[in-house]
């Protein structure tokens, strides 16, 4: 049954895929992705005393990558490295150009699969399901020691990759550290007006209406946006936690609820529509383009709500335009409840990594090379590069160099110069990395963040693995919801609407659009997610 499902799959996809190719920009002109290395060229044939070899003899095996940039090369130096130390080297058969969905599904119409297959964790489960990819539960016990030991000490993980009918398919990419995002404000303007770091909700208010109202910036003008967000679709809502609100699925008393569908939502909007009524919000929040860019960098911005890196980052880039600014992090307003919490945190697993097909013959092979990338120099290959080209060993602990820290974009660089932090496969990034180029202001938010307990793990849900019917079901339901959600709240918040003269009848509404199906669907997936063993 399952090779019948794989087949009747792969005609409804050529069908599909042939389609959009006629229809789309698709620049199938392009050769496909010339990035394989041979295996003579990277793999010492019959090398001996290397615990890593995952083939006595050189082995190249065929991986689907898809990478429209071109900066993805299988002979990179780390792909380079690692097929020295296992005898596997790779050979790209994702085309070069086009859109990578219509790759994938061109690929699986063509009834040949290569030998692994780097893509998103819930597409490989499905085509998993339908007997496209072998399960990897017994080769992760046989071959896999290293990633067997971070399952077994990583409950979590080992959950969501596991789909419901029990079988393992994707070795995930999975991310480091927990905090993410934070409050900012301008220290400088609250040094300037005398005012003190906001501790609750109501003390924000009045800090934002003093950003307002005397001239912080001090050009004469009353052009102060106090609060502003860089996501046109977050946007106002991630104010919502101030009123112990928020504007998505979370977990409430050990189930999930969706947000806009609880009463507290409608606290939380009708503040919101207040605060953007009284010039406390940027008015163009739902479609200014480069906010922070725009806003910080001609004095106008006090406060925001984003990430810990990135958004640290201003304070030395503006600082030619604007060279008293001083934008750092903050601990996060008690609520209109008391309570202290970030919505924000680092989820562990990115959405991607990688499986092997069912109809690979290097199984075992495949199998032992996932496992290289979890074992210590395997781990710190992927994160760090190569020693002596990008980074140095101290006291045990790899440093970058200083050509390394000092470009404008070192994950970027570490991508295309040297194939590490590739991010579709499947490994275990180090945070280590990230805080050598992270500025102090952003890890002494972080820090804070962590120490304080501040960051709550009820706003990011686990990966949830959904049956084939779910998915189908929350495809349906999804759309029109969020269609719904986003038009009415946009029309409360730019005063269209009386929030609370209309609340009932737009919960009714959400209802009759199928609201709480949604929520029994992704319950009934939580719970076989906690029960699972």
């Amino acid at each position: 049954m399952k090779r019948k499902s794989l087949l009747v799959l792969s005609m409804l996809l050529l069908g599909g895929s042939l389609l959009s190719a006629c229809g789309g920009n698709n620049n199938a002109s392009q050769e496909p992705g010339n990035t394989q290395a041979s295996p003579e060229a990277t793999a010492t044939e019959g090398s001996t005393g290397n615990s890593y070899l995952a083939s006595e003899k050189a082995l190249n095996l065929d991986i689907f990558y898809f990478d429209n940039t071109g900066t993805v090369k299988m002979d990179a130096p780390v792909l380079k490295k690692a097929a020295e130390l296992t005898n596997i080297s790779l050979n790209n058969v994702a085309s070069a150009g086009g859109e990578e969905k219509q790759a994938y599904n061109l690929m699986l119409a063509s009834g040949t699969i290569p030998d692994i297959i780097s893509y998103y964790t819930a597409d490989l489960n499905t085509i998993g399901d339908q007997g496209a990819l072998a399960p990897l539960n017994e080769a992760i016990d046989k071959y896999a020691p290293n990633f067997k030991k971070f399952l077994d000490e990583n409950e979590d993980v080992k959950k969501a990759i596991t789909t419901p009918d029990g079988n393992i398919y994707v070795v995930p990419f999975v991310a480091d550290g927990t905090a993410s995002t934070g409050w900012f404000i301008r220290q400088d303007w609250l040094d300037k007006l005398g005012l003190q770091e906001p501790k609750t909700v109501d003390e924000f208010y009045e800090v934002l209406k003093a950003f307002r109202d005397k001239d912080p910036n001090g050009n004469g003008k009353k052009d102060e946006v106090p609060y502003f967000q860089r996501d046109n679709v977050v946007g106002v809502f991630s104010l919502l936690p101030l009123w112990d609100a928020f504007h998505t699925f979370y977990i409430k008393d050990n189930k999930i609820v969706f947000g806009p569908y609880e009463d507290q939502f409608e606290t939380g909007i009708s503040n919101i529509a207040k605060w953007y009524s009284e010039g406390l919000i940027d008015k163009e929040i739902y479609t200014r383009a480069k906010a922070r860019e725009a806003l910080l960098g001609n004095n106008t911005a006090g406060a925001t709500h984003d990430w810990f890196a990135s958004t640290s980052n201003f304070n030395n880039s503006l600082k030619e335009q604007v060279p008293d600014i001083n934008l750092i992090p903050f601990a996060p307003p008690a609520s209109a409840s008391g309570k202290v919490f970030e919505v924000g945190m680092r989820a562990k697993l990115s959405g991607y990594g990688w499986a092997i097909s069912a109809q690979s013959k290097h199984l075992e092979e495949a199998m032992k090379y996932f496992d290289f990338w979890w074992t210590e120099e395997g781990r710190r290959l992927f994160n760090f590069g190569l020693e002596g080209d990008t980074y140095t060993l101290v006291d045990g602990k790899p440093i970058f160099t200083d050509d390394v820290l000092s470009q404008p974009a070192v994950n970027g660089y570490l991508v295309e110069k040297f194939g590490a932090q590739l991010p579709k496969m499947g490994a275990w990034q180090d945070f280590s990395y990230e805080e050598q180029w992270t500025n102090e202001i952003a890890l002494k938010g972080v820090k804070a963040y962590q120490d304080g307990n501040f960051i709550s793990a009820d706003y990011t849900l686990p990966t949830l693995n959904f049956t084939e019917e779910e998915q189908k079901r929350i495809g349906e339901l999804k759309g029109q919801i969020d269609t719904f959600f986003a038009e009415k709240t946009q029309k409360w918040v730019m005063g269209g609407e009386d929030v609370a003269a209309n609340f009932a009848a737009y919960k009714e509404q959400l209802k009759k659009l199928g609201v709480e199906e949604y929520l029994g669907i992704y319950n009934e997936a939580y719970t076989r997610y906690l029960e699972m063993k």
